[in-house]
């Protein structure tokens, strides 16, 4: 193994659990701020459902979007 694939061993993984963190965190601010602002569990269900329905969605259109890019 050389020095950069040991670097890069070391740096994706904790990179990766750094985003799961992180991203964590601002959901779980967005649902308390929603509790905060009186929406209670009803905001949390609809942002809920639009992270289900939109997340996939966005990832769909740009898997479209950059295969359509690398094919011409």
């Amino acid at each position: 193994m050389t020095f950069d694939q040991i670097k890069l061993a070391i740096l994706l993984p904790l990179i990766s659990v750094i985003s799961v963190a992180v991203i964590g965190g601002v959901i779980g601010v967005i649902f308390i701020a929603l509790a905060k602002a009186g929406t209670h569990e009803w905001g949390a269900v609809i942002v809920g459902m639009a992270f289900v329905i939109l997340v996939p969605s966005g990832a769909f259109l740009l898997q479209n979007y950059f295969d359509k890019e690398t094919v011409n």
